[in-house]
C-alpha cells in the first residue's frame, strides 16, 4: 500500500479536526515549500518568543544560547522522525497515536494537546492583563484603582464570543491582523533593546549561567516551540510533501536564530531586572504603550486559534459519537446549540481562572511549567514513540529509545525544579518596572 493511499484509508475527519487544527487552513495538497515555510515561520514565531528575554534570567547568558541551540537541533530531529512516522501512517497527531498502540495514546495525545493550548492561552491572558496594567499606568499617571490581574476577565468578555465560531477559516482576518500586530512589537522589542545597550550599556548582574533556576530555561525553550501543532497539518497541505524536511531544515534554523536573537539582545539590554514579558521592561514612552495595547491585541486575536483544539477536543468528548451526552447536533437543536458554546465558554473561563491565581509575578514560571508538563511529551516522547514503531533500522530506534528517555527524564526533572520553585521561592533579583513601580 503507498503512503499516499494508507494516508488517506487511516484519516477519520472527526478526529483530525479535533486533534490539530490551528491559525490557518492549508488546503490539502495545494501549498508550495514557500508557502509551507511561511506557514512554519507563523506557527512557531509568535507570542512565546516575548518570555525568552526573561528566561535568560534564569538560564545565564551562555547557558541560555548553548540551550536553545541544542533545544532546536533536538526539535528539529524530533519533527523530522514525527514527519517520517506521519508518512508512513497517515492521519492526525491523534490518529497516528491510536493507529500504533491504540486508542489509550490516542486520549492520552489529545489530553496533552488540550493541557498545552489551554496553557498557553492562560500565560497570554496574563501577559495581555499586565500589558494593559503598564499602557493605563501610564495614561492615568498611576491613579488607576485596577489591579493589572483584574483585566483578565475584561478580556474574557472578548475572547468568549470568538470561542463560538466554529469555522475557524472566518477568523482568518484576525490572524493576519494578529501577525502584523506581533512582527511589529519585535520589531519595537528589538529597537527599544538595542538603544538601551547603545545608551546605557549592558543591563546588571548579567550571568553566564544561573545555577539555581537554570531548569526553569529548559521549560520555556520547549514552550517557545509551540508551533508543534502545526507541523503535521503543514505537511499534509503541501503539494509535494517529499520536500518538507528541506523546508523543516531551513525554517527551524531561522526559528532558532530568531528566538537566540530576542533573547540575547533583551537580556543584554535590562539584565537580572528583565521581566518574564520583555514588554514590560519597555520606557514608558508614547510608542512603547502602543507596543504593549498592540501587542495585547495581537495576544487577543491568537488566543481563540490556540484554544481551537482544546475547544474542539472538549466538544467532541461532550456532544461528539461517544461522546458523554452521545451525539448531539447544535443544528437540529437549539438547545444543545447553546450548551455546546456554554462548554466553549467554559474552557476560555478556565483559562481565565488559571491566569488570575497565577498573576504576573508568577508568569516565569508558569510559562517554564508548560513547556514542561504538556509541551515536553508532544515535542519528544510521542515522536519517537511513533518511530520506534514504523522503522525497522536499529540505529533508528535506538535514537527514538534515547529521546523518549530524555523527554521523560527531562519532564520529571523540569517538574521538580518548577514545582519546588512556587513551594521555596527564592529571593528575586529582579526589579520591579513601569511607571508607577517606584
Amino acid at each position: 500500500m503507498s503512503e499516499k493511499t494508507g494516508t488517506t484509508e487511516r484519516r477519520d475527519s472527526s478526529t483530525s479536526s479535533v486533534d490539530i487544527q490551528q491559525i490557518e487552513h492549508v488546503p490539502e495538497g495545494t501549498a508550495s515549500p514557500g508557502k509551507a515555510l511561511f506557514m512554519l515561520l507563523k506557527a512557531f514565531v509568535g507570542t512565546g518568543v516575548i518570555f525568552l528575554p526573561g528566561s535568560f534570567v534564569s538560564g545565564g547568558l551562555v547557558f541560555s544560547i548553548c540551550l536553545m541551540v541544542f533545544i532546536a537541533a533536538l526539535c528539529l530531529g524530533s519533527f523530522q522522525i514525527l514527519i517520517k512516522a506521519q508518512r508512513h501512517v497517515g492521519g492526525s497527531y491523534g490518529d497516528m497515536g491510536r493507529e500504533l498502540y491504540g486508542d489509550w495514546l490516542r486520549y492520552i495525545i489529545l489530553f496533552f494537546l488540550c493541557l498545552s493550548q489551554m496553557g498557553f492561552v492562560a500565560s497570554y491572558l496574563i501577559f495581555i492583563s499586565q500589558n494593559i496594567g503598564l499602557a493605563v499606568d501610564t495614561l492615568t499617571s498611576c491613579t488607576s484603582p485596577v489591579e493589572s490581574k483584574y483585566y483578565i476577565w475584561m478580556v474574557l468578555f472578548i475572547v468568549i464570543p470568538i470561542t463560538w465560531v466554529r469555522k475557524i477559516a472566518r477568523l482568518s482576518w484576525a490572524a493576519i491582523v494578529a501577525d502584523i500586530f506581533i512582527l511589529f512589537g519585535l520589531i519595537c522589542v528589538l529597537y527599544f533593546s538595542a538603544n538601551q545597550i547603545a545608551q546605557n550599556g549592558p543591563g546588571p548582574g548579567i550571568q553566564s549561567i544561573n545555577p539555581t533556576d537554570f531548569g526553569l530555561m529548559i521549560g520555556t525553550a520547549v514552550f517557545s516551540f509551540e508551533g508543534i501543532g502545526m507541523v503535521v497539518p503543514i505537511v499534509e497541505g503541501m503539494r509535494n510533501p517529499d520536500k518538507f524536511p528541506m523546508v523543516m531544515n531551513f525554517g527551524l534554523t531561522i526559528v532558532a536564530c530568531i528566538f537566540i536573537l530576542i533573547g540575547t539582545i533583551g537580556y543584554m539590554a535590562f539584565g537580572e531586572n528583565t521581566q518574564a514579558s520583555i514588554v514590560a521592561n519597555l520606557p514608558q514612552v508614547p510608542l512603547s504603550v502602543a507596543v504593549q495595547l498592540i501587542y495585547a491585541l495581537a495576544m487577543i486575536l491568537t488566543s481563540p486559534f490556540m484554544l481551537y483544539p482544546a475547544l474542539t477536543i472538549v466538544e467532541q468528548g461532550l456532544f461528539g459519537k461517544g461522546g458523554f451526552f452521545g451525539h448531539r447536533s447544535g443544528r437540529i437543536s437549539r438547545k444543545w446549540q447553546i450548551f455546546k458554546s456554554f462548554s466553549r465558554s467554559m474552557v476560555a473561563v478556565v483559562c481565565a481562572i488559571v491566569s488570575f491565581c497565577v498573576g504576573p509575578d508568577g508568569l516565569d514560571k508558569f510559562v517554564a511549567l508548560v513547556g514542561s508538563v504538556a509541551c515536553m511529551p508532544l515535542c519528544f516522547i510521542f515522536p519517537g514513540m511513533f518511530h520506534y514503531k514504523v522503522t525497522s533500522r536499529k540505529w533508528a530506534k535506538i535514537f527514538d529509545v534515547m529521546l523518549v528517555l530524555w523527554g521523560i527524564g527531562i519532564m520529571i526533572y523540569t517538574m521538580y525544579v518548577n514545582i519546588n520553585s512556587w513551594i521555596h521561592p527564592a529571593a528575586s533579583k529582579r526589579g520591579s518596572v513601569g511607571l508607577c513601580s517606584a
